[in-house]
């Protein structure tokens, strides 16, 4: 190994959004994996929403030895260094080859991007590639000519904000260094999927892939959701098949994105047989598919004693989560309301960043005002669940998507059981997955999404029935201590990482 090898760390971990500026389940799974595996050198490639990254909310690891970050809003002022000007010429081939891999790309030809990323690789990295690919007069041709061809009936400006968005993070990273790794290991498709896609094919190294939630569905259900999207400028009676509609374009461009990742990943990993079904479903080979569900350490946090509590007496539920749409905050609000009509002495506490999605945050705010609810319910902000999880009688997720949810299996261990909703693996989390561990009983409730009746029944079930409640949190802990042990989750990973991601 020549004295430059031995400086090349031995994973870039590639990250969107989470660690080590964002607090949340998968950024302290993040933190868990990096120092559970000492003896690994990490280097974090950070893509992140704001032109500079916040300050670090873990400890930095011994073992992390350096960090790159790259906003994906970023404008070419923000790229450093210096780029040749690119000839007429030079500027409409590469148009010629971005408009042909968009054709090849929605045609359902994921190899396409390998073409693409070689030519760019070829022109070299810099300010004047993101200049040429976002804002040149080639470029602004393409987008009119997309425009035309297919959405006339709809808003120019629904259109160009769609493009925007979706390409200009791509441009962002092919006009961006990449670091050199023994091995690149992106913690979610997308743009970090891309950017390990790319590390790939630049360096001919291994690629590791692992999805905690399925990125395309959750953009695809925040796209669904958008309220300001693909108002038609004809008829507003006229029905068009989501296919032909801006809201249906930008689900395919991230549809086709996680098909590339899928493509020219080794291995992909995800938490639970339901998110790899839908893996395979949306172009991943089998082959390349295994579950690591995510373990909990169970020594470290000993139960506290429980003192009966009075019928009818004040009950705590927490809601642990960051304050975003997908977490549809209002539903859980909505059954607060509920909850509070038939049992008064209910006390709410939601708990979780309130900045990563102001206007909802505000919005959430405003309807507990609306329903009368101030005096019950308070936002607390980010807190350390540890801190809180002892004094809680229930918890309650009300997602829209989820993978593993951290929290459930947080508060099994203090025995608080979860009222959640059935998405991801909370069905698996609260009654179990396989026969044995069905046989400890549930650890919780499972509720429809996106209803706040059938939320609330559940909360009011536990919060009436004490004894209910304990035989659920005791179901709960147990299944931790049975089958969510973290030490195999991190074994898993050290023999990925020793396999070269195969």
């Amino acid at each position: 190994m020549s004295p430059e090898d031995k400086d090349i760390p031995d994973v870039c971990l590639i990250l969107e959004g989470t660690y080590p500026f964002v607090t949340g389940g998968v950024s302290s799974w993040t933190h868990q994996l990096i120092n559970h595996l000492p003896d690994v050198r990490f280097h974090l490639y950070c893509l992140i929403a704001e032109r500079e990254p916040g300050p670090w909310k873990f400890p930095r690891p011994d073992n992390v030895t350096g960090v790159t970050t790259l906003s994906l809003g970023a404008s070419s002022e923000s790229l450093e260094g210096e780029g040749k000007m690119l000839s007429p010429g030079e500027e409409k081939a590469l148009i010629d080859l971005l408009r042909t891999f968009h054709r090849s790309l929605l045609g359902g030809s994921p190899e396409a991007f390998q073409t693409l990323f070689e030519s760019f690789h070829k022109t070299g990295f810099s300010p004047e590639l993101f200049r040429t690919l976002s804002a040149g007069r080639q470029a602004w041709s393409l987008i009119g000519e997309f425009y035309q061809a297919q959405f006339a009936h709809e808003a120019f400006i629904d259109f160009f904000w769609m493009w925007r968005t979706t390409h200009l993070p791509l441009f962002a990273l092919l006009s961006a260094p990449l670091p050199r790794a023994r091995l690149y290991h992106s913690l979610a498709s997308g743009y970090a999927g891309m950017l390990g896609v790319m590390g790939k094919l630049a360096y001919d190294r291994p690629f590791v892939l692992t999805e905690h939630g399925i990125y395309t569905r959750e953009r695809k259900i925040e796209i669904a959701l958008a309220q300001w999207i693909g108002k038609s400028q004809e008829d507003e009676a006229t029905v068009r098949p989501i296919r032909e509609t801006v809201k249906g374009f930008w689900m395919r461009i991230f549809e086709q994105l996680g098909r590339i990742v899928y493509h020219y990943s080794d291995t992909i990993v995800t938490l639970f047989e339901g998110n790899r079904s839908i893996q395979i479903r949306d172009g991943a080979d089998p082959e390349k598919t295994q579950v690591i569900p995510n373990g909990i350490t169970i020594g470290e946090r000993p139960v506290l004693p429980q003192i009966p509590k009075p019928s009818g007496g004040e009950r705590v539920v927490g809601f642990i989560g960051r304050v975003v749409p997908i977490k549809d905050v209002k539903t859980f609000i909505q059954a607060c309301r509920l909850v509070a009509d038939q049992y008064p002495a209910v006390r709410v506490l939601i708990m979780g960043p309130m900045d990563q999605d102001p206007e909802y945050a505000r919005e959430c705010q405003s309807l507990v005002e609306l329903l009368g609810l101030s005096g019950q319910v308070s936002f607390t902000g980010s807190v350390r669940v540890e801190d809180y999880l002892p004094s809680l009688d229930l918890l309650v997720l009300t997602s829209l998507s989820e993978a593993q949810p951290l929290v459930i299996m947080e508060g099994a261990v203090y025995e608080v059981p979860t009222v959640a909703t059935r998405v991801g693996a909370c069905d698996e989390l609260i009654n179990g997955r396989l026969r044995e561990d069905r046989l400890l009983g549930p650890g919780g409730i499972v509720t429809s999404v996106g209803n706040p009746d059938e939320t609330a029944l559940a909360i009011l079930r536990l919060l009436r029935d004490e004894a209910l409640r304990r035989r659920m949190g005791r179901a709960a802990r147990i299944r931790m201590e049975r089958f969510y042990r973290e030490e195999a989750v991190f074994s898993a990973y050290r023999e990925i990482y020793r396999k070269g991601g195969r």
